[in-house]
């Protein structure tokens, strides 16, 4: 660490990048073209700020451990053997999996890209019937949530140490990360494409920082190329909310059970688009705004604990189907809300908030999504740091569930990326111990043949 001072600049990005973004969503909910009308604006209004009041403490109290990682030095070099060595059996497992997932997720050996682009809508619809009449080939997910950490944290890896990497392995990661992409597009889903988007300048910043991927062009070009990516991903975005069953995207209506909304098309921004552009706003700021409306309204419902189950769809289901009960899914508080109102527990956002509360109460949420700022805060100064690429990974997936903070809680509501933070987070935490024990004992040989010379030089 050269300069402390523009190491620990580099570290609070991520935090005033995310209380910025946030702020942006309130005021999108608040002011934005979609009425919403929360029913206590002001209790709404003061635990959302509460919220940031909670990742910022969060993650600044992680500073002094990252700081006293700092000082402790790392050895480079192995960091990044490591790195390699996981990115190769990564890429060969993501190989092997290629068309079983294939079939699993599409229904067919080969994604169809071509029919995503040009109708994504109508293929959502029909894979998502598909599914819920049965997945004949859910074995295969069962065998991904094994092996979730390779499968998880291949794109992040393979960008931080890009540079690093064999021109065979960077072939063979590259496809396979285009192939798991197409997965996403072959069936009309924005989230695969929305977690790399929003999490690839962060890691191409990490990967440049650590000196393990070197640019072949210009800042300015590399930020031109990300916002084409942006673009085209608001393109295909739009076009998929235009085709969605019920028609909000393209006729600006909003409805969830009891609750209707209408977008205003003729707010500031809304009246100088044109119907394409207008999609992709209201689209993007009904993302950004409903999980608040949820909020405001599950501020009201009664609830008894769901015991660590109920923040994860999956995990609630699971413990649904072991304790043979309904409790962890209906007696959530998105499914509470449902049952109250007919907003949907799975078709519609209810933010973080809700299901972090169903486990914890809302004082409880604010003190988890503190807990998980503190895990932001240490992985990523790890990752800047080049602890290896399990910190790597683990940021990856807080940089995902923070930008989703408006939407749910959206690395622990599916199987693969809820295994895989725990999987990586033990994984961190015993890797970080060895590292520790190898560094304690390379202190004390040097302290004992430190001591064994000072005899030598008295010795007659």
């Amino acid at each position: 660490m050269s300069d402390p001072s523009q190491f620990r600049w580099r570290w609070l990005l991520p935090l005033l990048f995310f209380e910025a973004y946030l702020a942006l969503t309130i005021a999108l909910f608040f002011w934005g073209p979609w009425p919403w009308d929360p029913a206590s604006p002001v209790l709404l209004f003061a635990y959302l700020v509460a919220a940031q009041v909670a990742i910022a403490a969060g993650y600044l109290q992680s500073w002094r451990s990252v700081e006293r990682s700092a000082a402790a030095g790392a050895d480079a070099a192995a960091s990044e053997e490591r790195a390699l060595s996981f990115l190769r059996t990564a890429v060969w497992i993501a190989w092997l999996l290629a068309i079983p997932s294939s079939l699993s997720r599409t229904g067919t050996l080969l994604p169809d890209v071509i029919e995503g682009i040009r109708n994504p809508g109508a293929v959502y619809n029909a894979n998502f019937e598909r599914l819920d009449a049965g997945n004949p080939f859910v074995l295969v997910e069962y065998l991904r949530l094994l092996l979730s950490p390779f499968l998880v944290g291949l794109l992040p890896v393979a960008v931080v140490y890009w540079s690093r990497m064999s021109r065979g392995l960077k072939v063979a990661g590259l496809v396979a990360i285009a192939f798991h992409l197409s997965l996403y597009m072959a069936t009309g889903t924005n989230k695969g494409l929305a977690d790399s988007l929003v999490s690839l300048p962060w890691l191409v910043f990490l990967g440049v920082g650590l000196g393990t991927l070197r640019l072949l062009v210009s800042t300015r070009m590399l930020l031109f190329a990300f916002a084409a990516l942006f673009v085209a991903f608001l393109a295909f975005f739009g076009a998929g909310q235009a085709q969605r069953q019920g028609g909000a995207g393209e006729l600006g209506v909003f409805v969830a059970g009891s609750v209707t909304v209408m977008a205003d098309r003729y707010d500031s921004i809304s009246v100088h688009m044109n119907d394409a552009q207008r999609i992709v706003y209201e689209s993007m700021t009904r993302y950004l705004g409903q999980g608040y409306s949820a909020l405001s309204m599950a501020f009201d419902l009664e609830h008894t604990t769901t015991w660590g189950f109920g923040h994860s769809m999956f995990l609630a289901r699971n413990a649904d189907a072991i304790f043979g009960t309904d409790h962890f899914t209906a007696g959530s508080l998105p499914g509470l809300l449902e049952q109250e109102t007919g907003w949907g527990m799975m078709s519609r956002w209810h933010s973080i908030y809700p299901w972090l509360a169903s486990d914890v109460g809302f004082t409880g949420a604010l003190v988890v999504l503190g807990l998980l700022a503190y895990l932001l805060g240490r992985s990523w100064g790890a990752a800047l740091l080049g602890r290896g690429h399990w910190p790597v990974i683990l940021c990856y997936l807080l940089l995902v569930l923070f930008f989703y903070i408006p939407a749910n809680n959206q690395v622990f509501q599916t199987a693969e990326t809820c295994v895989a933070f725990f999987l990586v987070l033990l994984a961190w935490a015993r890797s970080a111990r060895a590292r520790d024990a190898a560094e304690t004992a390379d202190t004390g040989d040097t302290d004992s043949a430190g001591a064994a010379g000072e005899v030598d030089e008295v010795r007659p």
